[in-house]
């Protein structure tokens, strides 16, 4: 969401601009260079490097790129209040099987989680809307036909924003779609599925005190509040003339009266308009906040694993000079405890690296992905309709834009920097350090070889999780993390994480196998090896035929998760074929599992092809198609056979064989013995 720099002018990041509004970077450093000297396109505010970000005029982007990242001095629509995405409604669809056995297609899928969450919203608008209705004695009359228009305008939001929309009807089809979605759920979306505003209370204000706040909040120069006093009594006075550039209406000094000075200033100065004209002039978003918003004072999380907060760091050292590393980490907030860690010279590329490597780690200790999840935006957002969507990788999902207090994260890396890393040799202080220790010293700076500081870091890591917990005394974090695992945490959603944080690889089944990294796998679904009917099943949809698959390895380069998809659409999972010594004195009792779990795989084949040989017919089949057009052309010395019309003959058959009769000479000549 773009957001005020320097409370003066609106600007938008990189990384909200890449990719909504540009394909790429290099899209943006083109158009941006493109108009640079004209007085008229996109205009760079800020350069971005050396830990600056890049940041882009809002208003100077076109009209198209502001609906797509939401202009935030506009009010939203009403649906945003009530439209959530549940799990229970991703699990439905995603788990949703024809009686073939077929799974959704993905773009199927995603549209009837869209459009029975819009139903949703609705219900509960609708739900309110009658309340109100008839608490004030009010007809409930035509309340369905509001749904219908709030479905319609909902929609167009979307598109203008770029945002996946719904497809729900927009006719009179309406109230029956929505009247069989409040009868029977979710199911009633699925085509064929057997096979065959409530408005806020807004508080009315006097003309007079929303032209104040206008002329106050509005105007660049960002007037004082007696300069604002003294340029009303102007106004009153025909020397000032006010434009609403909204709506080209010029404000008539007759329809308002004269107020004294310290009325307006005192008005001003005060916390109802504050609350919104500071939130447009105040460009310190973590200075407005601490100023006029409450916050929530939230307990640590019980349990390992309920809550996991990331964040991107630089550790304060150089490995050249000016030039920082990054950390990109992870931290269970019920143990403390690090989980994630990944490092880079940039921050191009670390993010996909750390989601990776966070599903690697959870593997190899063998526990489930965290429940929930806390973010910074920048890196984040583009995610967010992805894998970071709740319910897939994580089932609670929150992304926090410019907003430090809002990731617990952040309070982890202030005793990470002053209490392990302050020790090191090259440490550097924050130059405007109000603590006199931790201020710069008169030490020359030094620099830290890139391979030591990442080696120094992570032992920091190690030494930061065998520290004693702060609540659980003679605990250390680490084991806080193993010994307290929260017991309802869903397993991880592999199919969900693989198709986005997964490498690719084209392959094909052959008799059942599939080869993948020269490696040997098996067909199977939900963690086990499929035989029997749906062993069958797999094999009719997939055997000889070329698919991708979907896979992640773990810390030692071995693939633990591998899902085949055709056209985008979810098949199945393959595993490891199993092998076990040909010895039969060398076989474990594991090894005779894996014996008898194989056997059982072929003999499904080997019943299956017997099943269809057997139901094959015997037939001859007699082609009397005749293979010339006519007898025309005849050769003269070709007798033409004609049968005889005397009867057979029998013919007399002798009980013992007659000796052959030789010819003259008793020569013993080989050829003399041919008989001629």
């Amino acid at each position: 969401m773009p957001h005020l720099w320097k409370n003066k002018i609106w600007v938008a990041t990189k990384e909200e601009l890449v990719p909504a509004c540009y394909r790429t970077y290099s899209n943006l450093s083109n158009e941006l260079w493109r108009y640079k000297d004209k007085n008229y396109g996109i205009k760079r505010v800020q350069s971005g490097g050396n830990g600056r970000q890049l940041l882009v005029d809002f208003d100077s982007l076109s009209k198209k790129h502001q609906e797509i990242l939401g202009d935030p001095r506009k009010i939203g629509h009403l649906l945003e209040q009530y439209y959530k995405v549940s799990k229970s409604t991703i699990d439905f669809y995603y788990d949703f099987q024809y009686d073939d056995g077929r799974y959704l297609l993905p773009e199927t899928k995603d549209k009837y989680v869209i459009n029975a969450s819009v139903l949703y919203a609705l219900l509960e608008l609708k739900k309110d809307r009658t309340a109100e209705r008839l608490s004030k004695g009010a007809s409930i009359r035509g309340i369905d036909k509001s749904l219908l228009l709030e479905a319609k305008s909902y929609n167009e939001l979307l598109q203008k924003q770029q945002k996946p929309t719904h497809n729900l009807p927009l006719s009179q089809r309406f109230y029956k779609t929505l009247r069989d979605f409040e009868e029977f759920g979710l199911i009633s979306l699925v085509k064929d599925a057997k096979g065959s505003r409530k408005s806020n209370a807004l508080k009315m204000t006097p003309e007079t005190i929303s032209l104040l706040n206008a002329m106050f909040a509005k105007q660049k120069s960002k007037p004082t509040p007696t300069k604002v006093a003294k340029q009303y009594e102007a106004f009153l006075s025909g020397y000032v003339k006010i434009v609403n550039t909204d709506t080209g209406l010029i404000f008539d000094p007759k329809e308002f009266k004269a107020l004294s000075l310290s009325a307006i200033t005192s008005y001003l100065s005060s916390w109802d308009s504050q609350i919104g004209t500071h939130a447009i002039r105040n460009g310190n978003r973590q200075k407005l906040n601490q100023k006029l918003i409450p916050y929530h004072s939230l307990q640590q999380a019980k349990y390992a694993n309920s809550l996991l907060s990331i964040d991107d760091r630089q550790p304060p050292f150089e490995y050249q000079k000016g030039k920082r590393m990054w950390f990109y980490n992870a931290i269970d907030t019920g143990s403390e405890a690090f989980t994630c860690w990944v490092w880079g010279k940039s921050k191009e590329g670390i993010i996909i690296d750390f989601y990776r490597q966070l599903v690697r780690n959870y593997h190899e200790w063998n526990i489930p992905l965290p429940d929930g999840l806390e973010c910074e935006s920048s890196l984040n957002a583009s995610f967010k309709d992805t894998f970071l969507k709740d319910g897939a990788m994580f089932q609670n999902v929150r992304i926090e834009a410019n907003n430090a207090r809002g990731k617990r994260i952040e309070a982890y890396f202030k005793p990470l920097r002053y209490e392990l890393e302050k020790e090191r040799e090259g440490w550097l202080a924050r130059p405007f350090a109000q603590s006199e220790p931790n201020q710069i010293s008169n030490e020359k700076k030094q620099i830290i070889p890139y391979d030591r500081l990442v080696e120094e870091c992570l032992i920091d890591i190690v030494t930061w999780n065998n520290m004693e917990h702060s609540k659980i005394k003679g605990k250390t974090r680490w084991e806080v993390f193993l010994e307290t695992q929260n017991p309802n945490v869903s397993a991880t959603n592999y199919k969900e994480i693989l198709p986005y944080l997964g490498y690719s690889s084209k392959t094909s089944c052959n008799a059942g196998i599939v080869k993948l990294q020269r490696t040997e796998w098996l067909l199977g679904d939900k963690g086990r090896i499929c035989t029997g009917d749906s062993l069958i099943r797999l094999m009719k949809e997939i055997e000889a035929k070329n698919f991708d698959v979907y896979y992640l390895d773990d810390n030692s380069g071995n693939i633990f998760k591998a899902f085949v998809y055709v056209k985008g659409r979810y098949i199945c999972e393959i595993l490891p074929k199993p092998s076990y010594p040909r010895a039969i004195i060398e076989r474990s009792p594991s090894d005779e599992l894996a014996r008898d779990l194989m056997s059982k795989y072929v003999a499904t084949v080997q019943g299956y092809m017997r099943s269809q040989k057997n139901s094959i017919d015997n037939i001859v089949v007699i082609d009397n198609t005749p293979k010339t057009l006519n007898n025309k052309f005849q050769i003269a010395s070709i007798g033409k056979y004609v049968p005889k019309q005397e009867p057979a003959k029998e013919v007399p058959i002798y009980d013992e064989e007659l000796p052959l009769p030789r010819r003259g000479n008793n020569n013993n000549n080989w050829n003399s013995n041919m008989i001629v």
